[in-house]
């Protein structure tokens, strides 16, 4: 899609920098690889890419609102379809130019947008407090799943020269989408109470749980969401995880490719490994977390703020030690994939205490949250433009490590430190004020 020759020769000359030929040498099956079609420097391919982030920054608190107050389905349905036509689209709006491109993905983003806030809202109606961690964390094996079959597939679907090459994965990935907004239609339901098929005995099971029968429906008291401690602290943690996570899945393909210099097909599937690795620590380390709440051995807020020390301290290790990998290309892979696999123990931390402490606003509170997690994804791409440079260079690309590594720390030391689990005052319900149904281990300075 992009011209790298053309690219490198304006940019040749610069003996500061590091690259990894020998590896591209080493493929010969590289030989016969055909230049991209655009010659699109550094600053505008990152540009292009965070195109899609500055969207999905637009619909964070919007969508949260209209998910707690009329209901996840339309909401999450309705932001799928637009992102899947974006999708399809995005090959003629590249070949109109650079703004169009980037239209496409914006609009893209604004669909995508609604998409955590819609899984927060349904879990908090959803999911029993007994299984929250294990199903709080599901909808993300489907988010790790797809990019790792995506990133995998992506390079052979473009070798098979099939409607131009590069736009085949753009109609592929548009038109299941598509599909999956069809089927979405016929079996998204927004509550237990909505839902045609749910047995008697499961329904009663989460309303009374959850506390969900004859409560009323409330409207989302910003004014106390945006004024609450606990809130920012849940916005710190989750820029800097998002911040990290967005650079990553945004850039790796082009890591592997321009900077390790590996054949675009083993890029591909370097790049799905590390969304495997994290399904992994998710599925092992939920099921960890709801045992350890379930037997009483920790408090609940021990229990979150254990599992994103352990997640991110682990991942801010092992990223360290995959920039000093350079251009060894097994202990690159290493290392990303298994930080990765760590991140994955840390979505058991901060972003299941969403739910704990938002109750029937999570929607809502996911939306703030995650504004903070996309101006990360903001930011990411433009540092990642900025100290690169010339793509090639393995040594921009270690500090790219190391930066998201010191940002993946700042995220997990915010909830660590000043994290809370307590249901705040503005998510209660009247009874619950009156009943005073709060934990006093877990009370802490941030509850308001």
């Amino acid at each position: 899609m992009v011209n790298d020759s053309a690219i490198s020769q304006e940019l040749q000359g610069n003996e500061s920098w590091e690259t990894c030929q020998e590896n591209r040498d080493l493929n010969s099956s590289t030989e016969g690889e055909t230049e991209g079609e655009f010659s699109w420097d550094t600053q505008t391919q990152e540009l292009l890419l965070a195109g899609f982030f500055y969207g999905y920054l637009v619909t964070q608190i919007p969508g949260g609102w209209l998910c707690d107050r009329f209901g996840m389905k339309w909401v999450f349905g309705f932001g799928m379809l637009l992102s899947s036509v974006c999708t399809l689209l995005g090959p003629v709006a590249t070949y109109g130019g650079t703004g169009w491109y980037f239209a496409s993905r914006f609009f893209a983003g604004l669909g995508e947008g609604v998409t955590f806030p819609s899984m927060m809202a349904a879990w908090s109606r959803w999911a029993h407090p007994s299984e929250r961690s294990r199903l709080a964390v599901s909808g993300f094996l489907g988010f790790n799943f797809g990019n790792a079959i995506g990133n995998a597939l992506t390079g052979y679907l473009i070798s098979f020269d099939i409607a131009g090459g590069w736009p085949f994965p753009f109609y592929i990935y548009g038109s299941l989408g598509c599909l999956s907004f069809i089927v979405w239609c016929f079996v998204g339901y927004s509550s237990p109470s909505e839902h045609p098929w749910i047995s008697r005995e499961e329904r009663d099971y989460l309303e009374d749980g959850l506390k969900l029968q004859n409560k009323r429906q409330r409207s989302v008291p910003w004014g106390s969401i945006l004024s609450s401690g606990a809130m920012w602290v849940f916005v710190c943690a989750h820029f800097g995880q998002s911040c990290g996570l967005f650079t990553l899945l945004v850039n790796l393909p082009l890591y592997y490719s321009d900077g390790i210099r590996v054949p675009l097909e083993l890029a591909g599937l370097y790049s799905g490994l590390p969304y495997i690795m994290q399904i992994v620590g998710m599925v092992l380390y939920s099921r960890v977390a709801d045992w350890i709440f379930i037997r009483g051995f920790l408090t609940k807020l021990t229990n979150r703020k254990l599992a994103t020390g352990l997640g991110v301290g682990l991942c801010v290790l092992l990223l360290i030690f995959a920039g000093f990998a350079k251009c060894n290309v097994a202990l690159s892979v290493t290392f990303v994939s298994l930080a990765m696999g760590a991140v994955g123990i840390a979505f058991s931390g901060h972003f299941v205490a969403l739910l704990d402490v938002s109750g029937p606003f999570a929607g809502s509170c996911m939306g703030m949250m995650n504004t903070g997690g996309t101006l990360g994804g903001i930011v990411g791409p433009y540092i990642v433009g900025v100290v690169t440079g010339n793509q090639s260079d393995i040594r921009g690309w270690q500090n790219v490590m190391w930066i998201v590594a010191g940002i993946y720390a700042f995220g997990g030391l915010s909830f660590v430190i000043f994290g809370t689990v307590t249901l705040q005052s503005w998510a209660r319900t009247d009874s619950e004020v009156k009943e005073d149904h709060v934990d006093n281990d877990e009370y802490d300075v941030f509850v308001s």
